[in-house]
């Protein structure tokens, strides 16, 4: 999309991006990454490759675009886009990491309890269920519903003491899938209202 859109000046000058995109991976997969410090990084980086594509009549000393990156503040080149992508930029992967990290958790303890074998008593109390209509020539009789229920009340007690737990787990899941889901609308609906990204 840049490459179209943007052309020859864009392949020239396309590491501040790549760098952009490779640091917000990084700090979306968990990296040590201050989302603050990258962003003005990036904003100053592109000042900079701007100011000497605009101005490639002259020659521009590093000096003289370090000193044109410590205004930058007051110059704002960008209006207010910075301040604003950077507020939006923070919240939504600050969000979408705590977010994924709660699905990681969440895998590994489904893991571990799906792994958990099974008690003595509690694999011959499944096997007489299951099997005890054999043994009396009644292959068709069901165990009834409450026997089941007992059955498996009985072998996965230990899980059970989860469930509190898990539920609160899922809720807090729902909850932030909920407030994904509203931003985005929000921004969708502004975006379509004002006709602008930001």
């Amino acid at each position: 999309m840049f490459v179209r859109t943007y052309g020859k000046p864009y392949m020239q000058n396309s590491e501040v991006f790549e760098n952009l995109f490779a640091e917000l991976k990084r700090y979306y997969t968990g990296g040590n990454v201050n989302l603050e410090e990258m962003l003005n990084d990036f904003w100053s980086r592109l000042l900079e490759r701007m100011f000497t594509l605009l101005n490639s009549q002259y020659v521009i000393t590093e000096d003289y675009l370090e000193c044109i990156s410590k205004y930058t503040d007051q110059l704002k080149p960008f209006g207010d886009v910075p301040k604003k992508l950077k507020s939006q930029v923070t919240r939504a992967f600050i969000a979408a990491r705590t977010f994924v990290q709660g699905l990681s958790v969440g895998r590994e303890v489904a893991q571990r309890v799906s792994k958990v074998s099974s008690t003595p008593a509690c694999i011959r109390a499944l096997t007489k269920m299951m099997y005890c209509p054999f043994c009396q020539g009644m292959p068709a009789v069901k165990a009834c519903k409450n026997y089941c229920l007992n059955v498996m009340k009985g072998c996965l007690a230990n899980q059970a003491d989860l469930d509190p737990e898990w539920n609160l787990y899922i809720g807090a899941s729902h909850t932030q899938i909920q407030t994904f889901y509203f931003q985005s609308s929000s921004v969708r609906q502004r975006q379509t209202k004002s006709g602008k990204m930001f």
